[in-house]
Parts: structure tokens; sequence; C-alpha cells
């Protein structure tokens, strides 16, 4: 065959592939009219490759995450401490929290911005740089009991996550292939766990001491001795947040890339949508909008009210000690769902099935929650010596069917918006969450919210319970797998 055969061969056979590539690509259910960054990209570009560093930046970022759920998770377990220690109650706790979830609402996107225009590196860097700050306004405010440095504290604690929690799905496409995109995503969100689980066992044994239900109660008649081993214990807290923030930001600033050299997936080498255009997308999306609405409504609730259960069943006598090792526990096993839901949903069988395992999840926090409820409600009696154990199958079981399928959600949510930015859809997606806690905890400013949090249950059950027919309204639309999926002819290395 002449040379000049040869090359009308290989740019018909080019020309072919970008055709399967764009038939790929555009989705037939698609808000868009044209598929961006097609037409002039060389078909050497999608020649996917993956580089065995994206292990260490897998670590980095989940140590990150791990870091800035500790920090988040670790002072509503310790609500009686505090109260103990320098009088701060409940709600002022609660608010705390809620001035972390008012910062992410106002700089979610703008740190996304520039997470997208200057990268992960910075975005990391950002992150741990405000967890090192927020400890030191702690460390302040735990030395001089005063609420307000502590609020500042929580206020700069917001930033990070802007990056640890709506980064995952961005940071798994940026470095690993398809195979591994929801195993990568949910090692990052099983890092939440990590860092919670930490933030339950650690805040008691760092403090030292047993603090009952009845300490808090009578706690006017504890001995000076008592409550200045709480006030130390509740200093070296402030001091552990602190040190694991520092270790972080120092690997971090060591080595950590912002990207591969080369993307990982034919989905990658795809241009996403610039923010602005992106965000106009996402306005008339409304698969999407209908996913966000479920999320909240389902885990939201669940992870404003979670963390506070030794006040909700204080008034049936559930110590500090024993909340905590219950939280321990739950969290522990929603991290395991979350690693085996994640091999599941990239195994090829249930690879397009995230509809069905969000179904039977949802359908199972219900029933937990509806006992739950009906327990608090003294509908349901249950045995004093065996009240202890059933708290401990329930809420294992509400944690784990709503804290497991924030990964797929969150895959789920990318694969509705592509292709708009993933850290994008993320932040909305987060925005939506942060709200709704914020609105939760505002709540326990009324006094009669704050001294029975009872009300926190049913609101959980409500949600659950809302979002079930929300999610018969959701369409198999996979864009990202759709491309990824791609021809023979577009697989060769």
């Amino acid at each position: 065959m002449s040379s000049n055969n040869t090359e009308k061969v290989a740019l018909l056979d080019s020309t072919q592939d970008k055709i399967k590539l764009h038939a790929y690509a555009r989705d037939e259910s698609s808000d868009c009219d044209e598929f961006p960054g097609s037409d002039d990209s060389p078909i050497e570009r999608l020649q996917p490759q993956v580089y065995p560093v994206r292990w260490w930046t897998l670590f980095i970022f989940s140590l990150c995450i791990a870091t800035q759920s500790l920090c988040w998770v670790i002072w509503p377990p310790l609500s009686n401490a505090l109260l103990i220690a320098h009088g701060w109650n409940v709600s002022a706790i609660g608010m705390a929290n809620a001035a972390t979830s008012v910062t992410f609402l106002v700089f979610a996107l703008p740190v996304m911005y520039i997470v997208e225009t200057k990268g992960i590196r910075v975005g990391v860097l950002m992150a741990y740089s405000a967890l090192v700050v927020a400890c030191i306004f702690w460390n302040i405010s735990l030395f001089t009991e005063l609420l307000w440095v502590f609020a500042v504290g929580s206020f700069i604690n917001g930033i990070a996550p802007c990056i640890t929690v709506v980064v995952p799905s961005l940071f798994s496409v940026t470095w690993f292939p398809v195979y591994q995109r929801t195993t990568a995503t949910s090692i990052c969100i099983l890092s939440i766990s990590v860092g919670s689980v930490v933030a339950f066992t650690a805040g008691p044994l760092i403090i030292g001491c047993r603090i009952t239900s009845e300490a808090v109660l009578f706690r006017d008649n504890l001995t000076d001795t008592h409550i200045d081993e709480i006030v130390n214990g509740i200093q070296n807290v402030g001091f552990f947040l602190l040190g694991a923030s520092v270790l972080g930001l120092i690997l971090t600033i060591a080595h950590f890339p912002a990207a591969p050299p080369t993307p990982p997936s034919i989905a990658q080498t795809v241009k996403r949508e610039d923010f602005i255009v992106g965000l106009k997308k996402l306005k008339n999306n409304y698969q999407y909008w209908i996913l966000l609405v479920l999320f909240n409504l389902k885990d939201s609730t669940v992870f404003a009210w979670f963390p506070l259960i030794a006040v909700h069943f204080r008034g049936v006598g559930l110590d500090e000690t024993t909340a905590s090792q219950i939280c321990t526990v739950a969290t522990i096993a929603a991290a395991a769902g979350v690693f085996i839901i994640a091999i599941l949903a990239d195994h090829h069988y249930f690879k397009r099935k995230t509809k069905l395992i969000l179904k039977w999840f949802t359908v199972v926090s219900i029933v937990l929650l509806l006992i739950l409820v009906l327990i608090q409600e003294k509908y349901i009696t249950v045995p004093e010596g065996v009240l202890v154990p059933v708290l401990y199958i329930l809420l294992v079981g509400i944690d784990v069917s709503t804290q497991s399928i924030f990964p797929i959600c969150s895959e789920l949510a990318c694969e509705y918006a592509y292709p708009v930015y993933e850290g994008l859809s993320c932040t909305i997606l987060l925005i939506g969450s942060n709200t709704l806690q914020v609105v939760i905890y505002c709540l326990l400013l009324v006094p009669s919210l704050d001294d029975d949090t009872g009300w926190m249950t049913w609101q959980c059950l409500f949600g659950s319970i809302i979002a079930m027919p929300l999610l018969f309204l959701l369409k198999d639309n996979f864009r990202r797998l759709n491309l990824d999926d791609k021809p023979d002819t577009l697989k060769k290395s």
C-alpha cells in the first residue's frame, strides 16, 4: 500500500474514532446541545494512563479529610464535659457547628473556583491551613473560657470542608481510572468515618474521666478537683487537634502533586464547562436537583442529629462514654458499609444500579428510625437492662443505612451533572446539606427545643419518608459512564 493510501486510512480511522466519541459523549436525555472539548482534541490525547503516585496522593488527601472530620465531630460528643468545665450548653456547641456550616455556605463556591483554576494541591493546602488556624483559636478559648473565640475558630474551620467534603469525586476522576473511581471516592469518604471514630474515642480517652448523666444534672455538687481534671482534659483535646493539623500540613507541603501528567480516563480528557456556564447548566438539570433534595432530606438530617445522641438520650440514663462508644461502633460499621458498597458499585453488575441500592437503604433507615421514635416516645417499653444493646443495634443500623450511601450519591450527582465540573456539582450538593444543618442547629436556640431534643429524631424519620418517593423520579442517566464505556477502537493504550 502506498504512503498516500496509508495516510488516508489512518485519517479515516481517526475521524471514525472521533465520530464514535461524540456519539458516546452525547446523551439523548442531556440538556447540552453540544459536547465540549472533543472537536479540537487530537486522538492521541485520549490515551489514558495511571501512575503509582496516585496512592500517595490518595493517602494525603484522605488524611486531610480525616483531620477535618475529627475537628468537626469531636466537640458535640463532649457537650456534657464542656457544660461542666465552661458552662457551655448544647445550644452553644450547636451554634458553633452552625458557624462552621455558615462559613461553608459563604465560601464554598469561591473556594471551589480557586480549586478549579489553581488545582487540588492549592485546595488541600488551604484546608490544612484553615484547620491549623481554627485549632489555635479553639486552644485560646479553652484557656480563656471565651465562647466567642471558640465560635471564631469554628467559623474558620468551615473553610476546610469546602475542599475535603466536595472534592473527593473530583480527586478520584483526576487521578484514578474508571474501574477504580468509585472505590477511590469511597476511600475518601471512608476517611470521614475514620476521623469521626477517632473523635468519638479520643475525646473521652484524652479527658480521662467518666462523665455520667448524674454528673451533668448535679454538676454544682462536683468537687473542684474533678472539675479541674475535666478542664485539663478538654485543653489536651485542643492540643491533640492542633498537632494532627500541623502534621498534615507538613506532609502536604512535602509532596502533593496537583494532577497526573496524563489523565487516567477518557472522560477526564474532555474539557469541562467553565464555572459560570456550569452553574447555568445545573440550574435546569432537574434530575440533579431531585437527587440533591432527597439526599439532604434523608442524610443531612442524620448528619446533624447523630453526634448529639449523648444529649438526645440523656433522659434514659445514657452517659457520655457509652454514647461515644455507640457512635464509634456505628461509624466503623458505616465505614465498612462505604467500602463494601464502593466495591459493588465499581463491579460491572451493579455499576448502573445505583437507584436500587438507594431504595433498599432508604427503606431500612425508615424502619429503624420508626422503631427508635416509638421507644423514645415510650410507645414501646424496653427493659432497662437491654436498653443500651437495643440503642446499639438501632443507631448502628441507622448510621450504616444513611452514611454508607454518601459516596454513590456524590458519584451519581456527578453523572447527572456531567460535563459540569465535578467539584462544582458536589459543592452545590453540600451547600444544600449545610444549609439544612444550619437551620436544624439554629432551632436549638429555642429554649424548649434545647431542653428536649427528641424532635430531632422525628425530623430524621420524616426526612427519610419524604425522600422515598423522590427516588422513583430519578432516571438511569450515566453520562460519564456512557463516555468511558467507549468503542473498542478507542480502548487502545
